[in-house]
């Protein structure tokens, strides 16, 4: 119960690696929150999740709407997942200026928009954690997943490193995890169910399950990484080494 008394968001949390997330931060003893903009279609037990809403992380009224209920409720946060994201593929040809507007919209404005929206609070206590989803496509670009997907990981993983040079003075690091090919819907979508030649660049041969990014996202939001900030944690099998 390394998160007993912690106060943690989950945007995106409704489903895959989101709920994931939440669902281990609570087994962690963190009280929960989940935000995602599909919330009428979850099913998210009560009993493990204090509050849930119906949230579109691009839309700052939205955002600070919904941050200020929640920050009027407990009186702070001491744990923020940034995972809220959308992958619409497609080559530089194939996208239309919506497709990449809206991608970079929920992906990198929503991780600025939500960080900004909890910062002042985690200042003002003079802790937190800020845990951001890039991405292996972020570091070496992706085809699957497509260039406007890529270049939004790309995006929040700098804007993690800016974030924690600017709160490491009071006390809230800023980290972000880099996962490769993780089993879940989105990754399912893009392959049709089919691994097979994602497995053979992979050195330990398999693809990643949500349990082993949410068991990182675990120690990030814990005190074992309380001298770790700016760093952008790869989980992703070997794929990509820098």
């Amino acid at each position: 119960m390394r998160l007993m008394g912690k106060r943690a968001l989950v945007t995106g949390g409704a489903a895959g690696l989101g709920l994931a997330i939440a669902t281990a931060l609570a087994d962690e003893g963190a009280q929960v929150a989940i935000w995602d903009w599909q919330m009428d279609a979850a099913n998210l037990p009560p009993e493990r999740f204090s509050i849930t809403a119906k949230v579109d992380v691009s839309s700052g009224a939205q955002v600070e709407r919904a941050a200020g209920d929640l920050l009027a409720q407990w009186g702070g946060l001491d744990i923020l997942v940034n995972n809220a994201g959308i992958c619409i593929p497609g080559t530089v040809l194939e996208l239309n200026e919506a497709d990449w507007d809206r991608v970079m919209a929920v992906n990198l404005k929503g991780t600025f928009l939500c960080s900004k929206a909890f910062a002042g609070a985690m200042r003002e206590q003079g802790s937190g954690k800020i845990i951001n989803l890039g991405s292996i496509s972020g570091k070496m670009g992706g085809i699957a997943a497509g260039s406007a997907y890529s270049a939004s990981k790309a995006g929040i993983m700098c804007f993690t490193m800016s974030l924690a040079r600017e709160m490491a003075p009071f006390g809230v690091n800023v980290n972000a995890m880099a996962p490769g090919v993780i089993a879940t819907d989105m990754s399912k979508g893009l392959s049709k169910g089919d691994y097979t030649s994602y497995k053979t660049t992979i050195p330990l041969g398999r693809v990643g399950e949500a349990r082993e990014v949410a068991a990182v996202a675990v120690f990030l939001a814990g005190p074992d990484s309380d001298y770790l900030t700016g760093e952008i944690i790869d989980i992703n099998g070997g794929m990509f080494m820098d």
